[in-house]
């Protein structure tokens, strides 16, 4: 369903139906009563929806009666007056049309009939078209991957500029084969050819960072650093180089990765460029493994803090201050957060805590007191596609935090730290052996209760009386540390 809206996303144009009436229209024909007429009623209705493909949608044709017209057999598609299907099957109500490029095209549905009904057996006509004029501008939707594992150039409409020159796929070079090839031979002067994608739709991708991945080997015949294999990028109607190969010396299969986030926002074409003085000089190019995707955003200064078994996460926004075009319909929409935690081992797998997505900057994660080890967590930014909020679009992981928790609190031994009466009626006191200099009383939810600092002390009473009984942490700070301590209030 992701990638059918992703077509409806595209529509360029739905038209109108022509109807009329023909004999024998579109066939040569003998007839059997010279003169004789009669109507081949034509599909109606016809709409079409245009991305990267083609989909015709037309209804089944109908008498004057609101009938299906007798001898109908099926239906004949034309794009810019060339038969390229037959659909043998009346019920049949739809085409997709894979190969279709840029450009202006008329598409046309016609309804065959079998003749024997209006008195012709053995003779076939042909109504006239349901026809619909469309802009095509395809644009590909990410991540985009091209493995050539259908050893075609057209099957994802790659191009060429200013020709083919000696572009080509391999069956025996790949990784794994196939692959794309510029060969050397026949030998080249002065040549200059680019293989290239179709426009890649990178409109939604306002917070993310965008990359392109493949690999590249070179087969050499004479090191003279005068070929060359130049990656580009087509945007804002110029071919921008990225990265550029000579034939200085041979290698085998090259993993790169660039960094083309100059798309975000917009359109970009991916083009490698075979360049040079003389082709005989290399054996050949490959390419292999294209890859193009997106990274969003993952939310900044990600932090973590805990209260014993209490532990507070917060982050900041991403992507604030960089939507690149606010009014755009079509732009990414950050929904909120999710936030994931290990068990007790610290390592994955990481299980999601929220049950509905998390709207603010922060969170708190309260452990059980039984929890013995190390949890840690990440936060994802959670994107969703402006055309189908409810698909997520892409969720981004954050740095990965950790915090030690053995088992409840640890308590002080008793010599340093006495906390009375526990449990708490009306007035806790706290004395310990070495001056304090602060305190914080929160219950167990993380909410502050009571604070103060002041100068050095080694006493202090808090009143409880009107706090609700319950648990409590009482954090007492020292000049070179702090310690908590569970309490109870009656």
């Amino acid at each position: 369903m992701k990638y059918i809206y992703k077509l409806l996303k595209g529509v360029i144009i739905i038209l109108i139906a022509t109807t009329g009436i023909n004999t024998h229209a579109g066939t040569l024909l003998t007839l059997s009563a010279p003169g004789q007429k009669y109507v081949l009623y034509p599909p109606t209705n016809l709409t079409i929806f245009i991305a990267c493909a083609a989909w015709l949608n037309w209804d089944k044709p109908q008498d004057p009666g609101g009938a299906t017209p007798a001898g109908l057999l099926g239906y004949r598609i034309y794009c810019n007056g060339v038969l390229i299907h037959y659909i043998p099957n009346p019920d049949t109500l739809e085409y997709w049309d894979y190969l279709v490029n840029n450009g202006t095209f008329t598409d046309s549905v016609t309804a065959y009939y079998d003749l024997t009904s209006y008195g012709y057996p053995g003779e076939f006509g042909e109504s006239l078209a349901a026809s619909a004029n469309s802009v095509i501008d395809c644009g590909g939707i990410l991540p985009f991957s091209e493995p050539w594992d259908q050893a075609s150039f057209l099957y994802q409409m790659w191009s060429f500029l200013p020709n083919q020159g000696n572009w080509a796929i391999s069956i025996t070079q790949g990784n794994p084969i196939p692959s794309a090839s510029f060969t050397g031979t026949p030998a080249l002067t002065n040549y200059d050819n680019i293989l290239y994608s179709i426009s890649l739709d990178c409109f939604e991708w306002n917070c993310a960072n965008i990359y392109l991945e493949f690999d590249s080997r070179l087969n050499m015949i004479n090191s003279t650093s005068l070929e060359k294999l130049i990656t580009e990028t087509y945007h804002n109607n110029n071919w921008q180089p990225k990265d550029t190969l000579v034939n200085d010396i041979p290698t085998g299969w090259v993993h790169h990765k660039i960094d083309i986030s100059e798309a975000t926002g917009n359109t970009i074409r991916i083009g490698f460029r075979a360049t040079g003085i003389n082709s005989a000089d290399i054996s050949e190019w490959d390419i292999d493994n294209i890859y193009v995707y997106a990274v969003c955003f993952k939310p900044p200064d990600f932090n973590l803090s805990n209260t014993g078994n209490i532990v507070h996460l917060t982050w900041g926004i991403p992507c604030a201050g960089k939507k690149l075009k606010p009014d755009k319909v079509d732009s990414s929409t950050l929904t909120g957060y999710n936030i994931y935690r290990t068990g007790e081992s610290g390592q994955p797998p990481f299980v999601k805590l929220n049950m509905a997505i998390v709207a603010d900057n922060e969170y708190t994660d309260v452990l059980a007191t039984t929890f013995d080890g190390v949890a840690c967590y990440y936060v994802t930014a959670v994107y969703t596609d402006p055309f189908n909020p409810v698909y997520i679009l892409c969720e981004s992981q954050s740095d990965t935090l950790c915090v030690q928790y053995t088992s409840g609190i640890p308590e002080q031994n008793e010599t340093d730290v006495r906390i009375f009466p526990n449990p708490v009626t009306d007035v806790l006191n706290i004395e310990t052996d070495l001056p304090f200099t602060g305190i914080e009383l929160l219950n167990f939810l993380g909410e502050k209760i009571y604070s103060g600092s002041f100068p050095e002390t080694t006493n202090l009473a808090i009143p409880m009386k009107d706090n609700p009984s319950g648990n409590y942490l009482l954090k007492i700070n020292f000049r070179n540390g702090m310690i908590i301590r569970k309490v109870l209030k009656k």
